[in-house]
């Protein structure tokens, strides 16, 4: 055997060392390969993550470009292995970085699993946002149709405001024309008063006179006819009794009416004298002359009835007229009743009295206090129509006002106001 020299013992050990540095360089080969497996693995896992996170897709696109140039120089490591020894130290040095970028990278896939999490969270508000806001949307269709509706209306109200406006200018219009009518109207009205005050003075004069003058041919007629009847009774035949009566009968009448006349006619010039007035009393005293002169069967109701200033001795004419008519007018029905009622309205006291009678045709209820105007025969009922006037020309002196409301075969009811004097 010949002896190894020292060229042959370094190319042994460059053979050794040839074998060492492939076997490392298969180790390695392979600990790429398992790397390449891992990264292919990882990229899979990146693009899975990359559905979940927009930043995390940039960072796998990163690492797979990492991971081809890796392969690239994993290929030229098996063409230079040389190179590649001193290349291992590089690449230790990046696995090692790599290493410490997939921790990084883990990390941030943690922190973007998080901000995935708090997004979907976020999501979930925006949804039920997005609900809200639709509700709110909606409601503010509703409320904008109301509006437009409302609009139109008040549109409408504006034009019939703007017609409205118009038409009330033109009735100023009118009205000043009228008020200007109206004054001219009044100086004549208040000419015409005058002249009526004057005209009514005379007549009340006339009228006082001539009821005066009336009375002693009245009498005479009356006395006379009592002498025929007394002295030269057995004369007459029954149709002449009944003639004479007749004479005196409406000699009688025509006594009363003249009476009636005179009343009417002092009540122009007389004066009133208020005090105070307890109704009640003077109407239950009113009932009682009442009752004692005419005889009826009438129910009369009254109690509570406000008190009054006003002249006594007049009131206690208005209540007996009133109550008069009340007993006559309702004399024919089967239970006749008769209401007297008060009531204190707007500073004015309110007197009704109310019977079930005949009633009257509303029609004609503006001749009620006319003298002389009668509604009911003479047949059917007695009076000399002047009553009423009477009653009404007391309450005018009063400054009250009187009125009547009716119905034929309903019976009827007569107010009066009075002032309170408060």
């Amino acid at each position: 055997m010949k002896p190894q020299t020292h060229k042959d013992s370094r190319t042994d050990e460059l053979v050794i060392a040839n074998k060492h540095l492939a076997f490392q360089y298969e180790e390695r080969q392979k600990r790429a390969t398992e790397l390449i497996i891992a990264n292919k693995e990882l990229v899979a896992q990146n693009e899975e993550k990359e559905k979940w996170a927009a930043e995390l897709s940039i960072a796998n696109i990163e690492l797979a470009y990492q991971n081809k140039e890796k392969e690239k120089r994993a290929a030229e490591l098996s063409i230079a292995i040389k190179e590649l020894a001193l290349q291992n130290k590089e690449k230790e040095k990046r696995a090692e970085e790599l290493i410490i970028a997939n921790k990084e990278l883990a990390y941030q896939n943690e922190i973007k699993e998080k901000r995935a999490a708090e997004l979907v969270i976020a999501n979930i508000e925006l949804a039920y946002q997005n609900e809200e806001k639709g509700k709110r949307a909606d409601e503010l269709i509703i409320a904008n149709r109301e509006l437009l509706y409302q609009n139109v209306e008040k549109e409408k109200r504006a034009n019939e405001l703007v017609i409205a406006n118009m038409e009330l200018i033109y009735q100023n219009k009118e009205k000043e024309n009228r008020a200007e009518e109206l004054v001219i109207a009044n100086r004549e009205v208040i000419e015409r008063t005058m002249q009526l005050e004057l005209a009514n003075k005379e007549l009340e004069s006339f009228s006082y006179s001539v009821s005066h003058d009336l009375r002693a041919p009245l009498r005479a007629v009356g006395g006379y006819a009592r002498m025929l009847e007394e002295d030269y009774d057995a004369l007459f035949d029954d149709e002449g009794k009944r003639l004479l009566g007749e004479v005196q009968q409406n000699a009688k009448k025509m006594g009363i009416l003249i009476d009636d006349l005179l009343s009417f006619s002092r009540l122009g010039r007389k004066e009133i004298k208020k005090t105070n007035v307890d109704m009640n009393a003077l109407t239950a005293n009113m009932l009682l002359e009442i009752g004692q002169s005419i005889s009826h069967h009438a129910q009369i109701k009254f109690s509570n009835l406000l008190p009054l200033r006003a002249d006594h001795t007049l009131m206690e004419r208005v209540m007996t007229n009133l109550l008069s008519n009340a007993i006559k007018y309702s004399s024919k029905e089967e239970t006749p009743v008769i209401s007297i009622a008060s009531k204190k309205e707007d500073r004015q006291i309110i007197y009704s009295i109310t019977d079930n009678g005949v009633g009257f045709d509303m029609q004609f209820g503006h001749k009620l206090f006319g003298v002389f105007q009668r509604l009911h025969s003479t047949e059917e009922f007695q009076g000399t129509g002047v009553g009423l006037a009477i009653v009404q020309r007391i309450i005018h002196k009063h400054e009250g006002r009187i009125w009547a409301e009716g119905k034929e075969r309903q019976g009827a009811t007569f107010f009066f106001s009075m002032p309170t004097n408060e």
